[in-house]
């Protein structure tokens, strides 16, 4: 009897375990997240072309908390899972950059057994002495869920009025750069 009772403990903690196992890797899988992704491109205003950007960082913020930060690789690629049912903030750039934030709305995205995937390429650029930047002290880019096409969309009008007026402070940047040079 002793050893039957010992047994069935045994089994009991043993399911126990692998109940809790099952519950972990649950919580790291890509179920019911979407999937961001891009490189990230160093705009050299002066020149006006583009390179990789090794190492910026990104730092993104769920529903206003600290979620995670972490540095793009090498070649400027960047990726990560978040959770569907929740607002981001997504800061590109550190110290380094002027940076660039992207909001996404993901509280209407329905959940998944497999991950949405979003591509998106980012350009940053290095402040300039005496340029404001202040059209970027808010999201230059919003990202809401599209039922119609069922996938999370940038809001277009809203990214072009923003890079109309950031236009217009490179505009200056370039004229500043430029007289710094000569």
């Amino acid at each position: 009897m002793r050893t039957y009772i010992l047994f069935f403990l045994l089994l009991l903690v043993q399911s126990s375990v692998e109940a809790q196992f099952r519950k972990v890797n649950k919580t790291i899988s890509t179920e019911n997240h979407f999937y961001i992704n891009g490189i990230i491109y160093q705009y050299d205003i002066l020149k006006g072309s583009e390179a990789p950007a090794p190492h910026v960082q990104v730092v993104v913020y769920q529903n206003n908390e600290l979620y995670v930060a972490f540095f793009a690789g090498e070649d400027g690629s960047y990726s990560f899972f978040l959770p569907v049912g929740f607002e981001y903030e997504v800061a590109f750039g550190g110290s380094a950059f002027v940076n660039k934030k992207l909001m996404v709305d993901a509280t209407q995205l329905p959940e998944e057994k497999k991950p949405r995937e979003v591509t998106l390429d980012i350009s940053l650029f290095r402040s300039v002495d005496g340029v404001e930047f202040a059209i970027l002290n808010e999201p230059f880019m919003r990202m809401n869920y599209d039922p119609e096409a069922d996938a999370l969309r940038i809001d277009d009008s809203y990214t072009r009025s923003r890079k109309v007026e950031l236009d217009k402070s490179l505009k200056k940047a370039k004229k500043q750069l430029q007289l710094e040079k000569n």
